[in-house]
């Protein structure tokens, strides 16, 4: 079988309307791959190209040659946040994030020898969280967070399997890593100052659990495909934490806990991810395909801080449920060089409304996308835009 060696440079752009950071439920960031994204990622029963490691791997068995690809998915977020610091407060305050651009980066290797057996390596960040509020000093929410980031990086190798023509099955691993950085204030208890700015670092150890899929193609018109990414619990047994004092109070504190730096462990769960999908060609230049994705976020109840000195330990609950979300994506192809691409989410949130906060808002979603395909020689040129446009939340009262 010829070989062909295919770079695929991505650029998508990501708009965030009113409230929510993330681009898929909770704070997963769905879009792994241009393509992808320009079609809503519904692209299961596709996923016919790196992204696929993602996706569903069991669409490497159903390419050609040697890939490679290179994704730089650039996200845009915009929101605020409104709330009260007590009951006695007649009206709400309101703040806002700053804006920021943030790059997830997605390298992918997939090879089709032409037997049974493919392979690929893709290298991508489906989880992440980047939260930064104005006036950090004063905002509403500063003694839960005025700056969180989470960094989620998966390695995963898989391996297909043509079973028969048009049936193919997929197993690999998510080698995972997640560095998480908190920073907020601890209030005066005299004067009601901001007291004590506490910054938390930490990076997980590796975690290690398997990813399976499907993909079935009974004639040229229909595929079916499904995957499974399994839950992963992110285990961190040397985070750092610096206690900064503001003021004497916040100095006699943290004298007392035995200085600025101080050592903690905890945890924290990523849900399994399901994802069904069909894919019908209705002719030969017209493509659509749609999911059901199931994301496990009950698996995500809590963060619990465990500090050397007890006094200093901290429980910040979430109590996610389990969430779902629709994807639709329609590809119609110009020629042989042009590819236009279109695509709509319903994205359901995992949060309740009890567990809305700064540090992770969240809300009901629609996601509307569109981008084109360029091909030329041994190259694809891809590039893709959406917005993902939130439901408003409003909370009457934050207990900080």
């Amino acid at each position: 079988m010829r070989k062909r060696m295919i770079c695929t440079l991505v650029v998508a752009g990501v708009l965030i309307l009113n409230s929510g950071l993330a681009l898929g439920s909770g704070f997963s960031i769905y879009e792994a791959g241009s393509k992808a994204t320009a079609l809503g990622c519904a692209f299961t029963a596709t996923a016919d190209d790196g992204s696929a490691l993602f996706y569903n791997a069991a669409g490497l068995s159903f390419m050609e040659g040697s890939r490679l690809e290179a994704n730089a998915v650039l996200v845009a977020p915009k929101f605020s946040f409104n709330g009260k610091l007590s009951k006695a407060e007649t009206s709400s305050s309101t703040g806002e994030a700053e804006d920021k651009i943030y790059p997830v980066p997605g390298v992918y290797y997939t090879n089709n020898p032409g037997g049974v057996a493919s392979f690929g390596l893709g290298v991508y960040a489906p989880f992440g969280l980047g939260v930064v509020w104005k006036d950090k000093e004063n905002w509403i929410g500063r003694r839960i967070s005025h700056d969180v980031q989470i960094q989620t990086i998966y390695v995963t190798p898989a391996v297909s399997l043509k079973v028969t023509e048009g049936l193919a099955l997929a197993a690999g691993m998510d080698i995972t890593t997640q560095h998480l950085e908190l920073k907020k204030y601890s209030p005066d208890v005299n004067t009601g100052d901001n007291a004590i700015h506490t910054t938390i670092k930490g990076s997980s150890s590796l975690n290690i659990t398997p990813t399976l899929g499907l993909m079935y193609r009974p004639n040229e018109k229909i595929s079916l495909g499904a995957m499974y990414h399994f839950k992963k619990t992110m285990k961190f047994d040397e985070a750092d934490a610096t206690l900064d004092p503001l003021t004497t109070w916040g100095g006699n504190i943290v004298a007392a806990f035995g200085g600025s730096n101080q050592n903690l462990s905890s945890s924290l769960n990523l849900p399994d991810i399901l994802s069904l999908g069909v894919a019908y060609r209705f002719s030969e230049k017209f493509k659509a395909e749609f999911n059901y994705v199931r994301f496990g976020w009950s698996t995500f109840d809590k963060l619990a801080l465990n500090f050397d000195q007890d006094l200093l330990d901290q429980t910040i609950h979430f109590n996610y449920e389990d969430s779902w979300q629709i994807r639709f994506g329609f590809d119609y192809s110009l020629n042989e060089k042009w590819n236009l691409m279109a695509g709509y989410v319903h994205d359901k949130t995992p949060q309740p409304l009890v567990s809305v906060s700064p540090l992770l808002p969240d809300s009901d979603r629609n996601d509307y996308s569109f981008g084109a395909l360029y091909k030329t020689g041994n190259w694809d040129f891809n590039i893709s835009y959406m917005v993902v446009v939130g439901t408003e939340r409003t909370l009457s009262l934050i207990h900080i």
